[in-house]
Order: structure tokens, then C-alpha cells, then sequence
């Protein structure tokens, strides 16, 4: 299948999930995400989950690594004027937050993190396969930012599914993830 068409399905199929399906299916992604071992992380690029689209809430694991990573700066994206380009921007407990034109939350304060400062990076996801590549909303901004990181950083993604056999039109500028947790178990890519 190609990009478009596991989007549309994988949307769908996230719509159908229960309240209890997805508690169910959080609280085991939590506990596979505490068996990575990511001792020693100081940034990481994290993002608001967005209810409406019953995205997997991944302020739990912001949390849990913080709690191993006892001086965690933790950054959210925030979209650049020219519409297609996104950076990491330091948040707080009183950061204060606005919708962009997307109805995201961003950060309004401009407290910008190098890229290649980042060790960590939870990527927002729709689906992905057994290569470690993802399909996401379709915008680009992921693709467009992960090249500008350093080689090692650490790039998680999280689904409430199993791994594709493929993704047919993968490209060149598709950037593979290292891991992705679902209820079942660790991808390492």
C-alpha cells in the first residue's frame, strides 16, 4: 500500500478504538517504553498528543524519562512562518501554549533548541513497517527536520498497531525510526 491509502485506513482505524481500548493499549506501550534503556538523555523533542485524533498520550513517557534523566530539557515543535519548516522549542510547567493553523498546541515562547543538540525524539506516527519507516499526517515537517539532527539521535515513534509489511512509496527523504513501541512489543530498526 502506499502513503495515502494506509493513512486514510490507519485514521479510521484509530476513530473505532474504544476509550478502554486505547487505556488498555497505553498502559502496555507505557510499560514496553520503560525497557528502553535511554539513561543519559539531556534533550528531548517531544509533542502535544492530540486528543481528537486519539493519538497516544507521550507526556506519560516524557514523564517516565525525565524521571531517569534527572536535568531532561524537553522541546515541543513549533511551525516556522514559512509554513513548512517546524523547530524545538523549550517547554516548562508555565509555558504557554496557542494552536497553530493545524489546531496543534505549540509553545509561544522562542526558547529554540539546536537540532543537534537532540538525543531524543518522539515521532508522531499514523502507522509504520518492519523497516522503520512511518507514515504521518502527510505535511512533511518530520522528514524536513530529522536531517538536520545528529546521526545518533534517538528517534521513537509509538502505535496503537503492528508493523506494516512495507510501505510502498518510501523515498528518499523518508527518515527511518530506531524504535517503535506498540502494546505488543519494541520494534528496534
Amino acid at each position: 500500500m502506499v502513503k495515502k491509502e494506509i493513512r486514510k485506513i490507519f485514521i479510521d482505524k484509530r476513530s473505532f478504538l474504544t476509550s478502554d481500548e486505547i487505556k488498555e493499549m497505553s498502559e502496555s506501550i507505557i510499560n514496553n517504553f520503560r525497557s528502553l534503556a535511554l539513561q543519559g538523555a539531556q534533550t528531548l523533542l517531544s509533542y502535544y498528543p492530540i486528543p481528537e485524533r486519539r493519538e497516544f498520550d507521550v507526556t506519560i513517557c516524557e514523564q517516565l524519562l525525565a524521571l531517569e534523566n534527572e536535568n531532561l530539557r524537553i522541546a515541543w515543535p513549533k511551525l516556522l512562518s514559512d509554513g513548512v519548516s517546524m523547530q524545538a522549542i523549550i517547554v516548562h510547567k508555565n509555558t504557554v501554549l496557542l494552536e497553530n493553523k493545524y489546531n496543534i498546541l505549540e509553545p509561544v515562547n522562542d526558547e529554540y533548541i539546536d537540532p543537534q543538540l537532540i538525543d531524543v525524539i518522539f515521532v508522531p506516527l499514523l502507522a509504520f513497517d518492519d523497516k522503520g519507516f512511518r507514515v504521518g499526517y502527510g505535511k512533511g515537517f518530520y522528514d524536513r527536520y530529522l536531517p538536520k539532527c545528529a546521526q545518533d539521535v534517538v528517534k521513537i515513534g509509538f502505535s496503537y498497531f503492528e508493523a506494516l509489511d512495507a510501505i510502498e512509496d518510501v523515498n528518499e527523504y523518508d527518515v527511518p525510526l530506531n524504535y517503535c513501541i506498540t502494546p505488543m512489543r519494541v520494534y528496534e530498526f
